[in-house]
């Protein structure tokens, strides 16, 4: 199953239809699926070993599950009332197109809380290293260091998207 980021298949992942709906779980992580919820239901493939069934949700989100069995899985959800589309898709192109419709997983706050960890890491290590690297530099010169560095990282960060 993949959810931008996570890849997994049987047995660490499991799709599983019934009356109130559609269960996919998957590490931990558990999507409740109803036909309302999903725009299309559709085969989709990597190489011509890695095949699945994609699933597209209401909020942008593209749900794969990898299976071998996906000729069977199909009319079942389509005899559920999911919406199906017959043709083929990649998997990696739908999972690029989703990450730019819903954005980069994880929230702000824990990117912010990792920015901030990062930070001060890179100021104890200024401290703590200054007078074996440079103990001639100034001690402003020195605390800048880090923040020079998560701003580098923005940047690089920026330019990767």
């Amino acid at each position: 199953m993949t959810f931008g980021r996570m890849n997994a298949t049987w047995p660490l992942a499991s799709l599983r239809l019934s009356h109130s709906g559609l269960v996919l779980t998957a590490a931990r992580k558990r999507f409740h699926l109803t036909p309302a919820d999903v725009v299309a239901a559709y085969p989709c493939s990597n190489s011509p070993l890695a095949k699945g069934i994609g699933i597209e949700t209401r909020d942008g989100q593209v749900l794969i599950f990898w299976t071998s069995e996906g000729y069977a899985v199909l009319p079942a959800l389509q005899a559920a009332g999911f919406p199906i589309s017959p043709e083929q898709r990649r998997a990696s192109e739908e999972i690029r197109a989703a990450r730019r419709r819903v954005g980069p997983i994880g929230s702000a706050r824990r990117r912010y809380a990792l920015y901030g960890v990062f930070f001060l890491a890179g100021l104890l290590y200024c401290v703590l290293m200054k007078p074996v690297l440079a103990p001639d530099t100034s001690w402003a010169t020195t605390l800048l260091l880090p923040l020079a560095g998560m701003a580098l990282y923005g940047l690089l960060y920026l330019r990767r998207k």
